[in-house]
């Protein structure tokens, strides 16, 4: 089966290898090295200071949210999508007062309408959102006008990209960006990942599993508070020296030129607008979403079908991974023929 899903992605078979070494006891000196090196390079793939947590993405976004949000504090929540949604149940989960944007499935709010409204509230603490929204196919390229719209407004930049960096990169140093392991880095799941450029504020009780004051305390020795994914560390030790033997400019292109040959020719109408469509994980609509999926499968081509609304009207196929545009065509040509019977 070749994988062209949102996550677990196709993982590369050197990755593989390194992931199924026997783990060290993560106390010694040979663990910490690796962890070391794994944490310089993450901090070339984006800026902040990068932790690792045993977990997944929704762990990731979850800790960002628990660790900068206090019960009853004001956030503006943009959402295009089943993540958006998700990130809003975390916040009100925390107790936050949230406020949602939405203009619609697959369309991205521009920044003013953002800045309006966090006017008119007063006293926001926090701009939510998600990078890449792996529900919808749609990617939110506005991270710098959104990072000065957040400072006039003397509030946090908190980002979801779970399925974005490094493919889609954020260049901008915003608050706190979460992610995971098992997408665009290219390694197995198992590994939550933030990259922090504010100190955690909240004042309210955050679990010890999630407590990124104590990461932050120990990352500094390379070491953890806690038993760390040390296999997922290893697959991403080898994982992100493919990634910045590529070049991160280069490594956004692929994927670019992967995500765009769909959006050209398979005969479905995409999810998202042309001007936020993403390049990590494509979405179409289509009144076939079960067959479409079933009968890829049977050609040995697993993509996924869609979630919450839309989850029976659409497909998603991810272009992360070790996927050629030679397995994109065949999938496109598949695709077209039963659209076209």
């Amino acid at each position: 089966m070749k994988l062209l899903t949102p996550g677990p992605v196709q993982i590369p078979k050197e990755v593989l290898e390194a992931y199924g070494k026997q783990p060290l006891f993560h106390k010694l000196q040979e663990f910490k090295d690796v962890f070391r090196d794994v944490l310089e390079k993450l901090s070339k793939a984006v800026l902040g200071t990068p932790i690792v947590l045993p977990g997944t993405g929704t762990l990731a976004v979850d800790t960002m949210v628990y660790n900068y949000i206090n019960p009853g504090e004001k956030v503006i929540a943009l959402t295009y999508g089943e993540f958006g949604d998700r990130l809003i149940e975390s916040l009100e989960s925390r107790g936050a007062r949230v406020f949602k944007l939405s203009i619609g499935i697959g369309k991205v709010p521009p920044p003013d309408m953002v800045e309006d409204l966090g006017r008119r509230l007063g006293d926001v603490v926090a701009i939510a959102l998600v990078h890449n929204e792996t529900g919808a196919g749609c990617v939110n390229r506005y991270l710098n006008r959104l990072r000065d719209v957040a400072s006039s407004l003397g509030a946090l930049l908190l980002v979801d990209s779970v399925s974005g960096v490094p493919a889609e990169p954020i260049k901008c140093r915003v608050d706190v960006v979460a992610t995971a392991s098992h997408k665009a880095f290219l390694a197995p799941p198992g590994g939550a990942i933030l990259f922090i450029n504010t100190e955690p504020r909240a004042k309210y009780s955050v679990p010890r599993s999630m407590n990124l004051i104590k990461f932050l305390e120990r990352v500094k020795e390379f070491e953890t508070p806690y038993t760390p994914p040390i296999n997922v560390v290893y697959g991403l030790s080898t994982s992100l020296d493919y990634i910045l033997g590529m070049g991160l400019e280069n490594y956004h292109e692929v994927h670019r030129v992967r995500a765009e040959y769909l959006y050209s020719n398979l005969r479905l109408t995409p999810v998202a607008e042309s001007s936020c469509r993403s390049y990590t994980v494509t979405a179409f609509y289509t009144s076939s979403a079960k067959e479409i999926v079933d009968m890829l499968r049977g050609y040995g081509y697993v993509i996924a079908s869609g979630v919450g609304s839309i989850k029976d009207m659409s497909i998603r196929i991810g272009v992360m991974g070790d996927v050629s545009i030679d397995d994109l065509k065949v999938v496109t040509e598949l695709v077209n023929e039963y659209v076209v019977k």
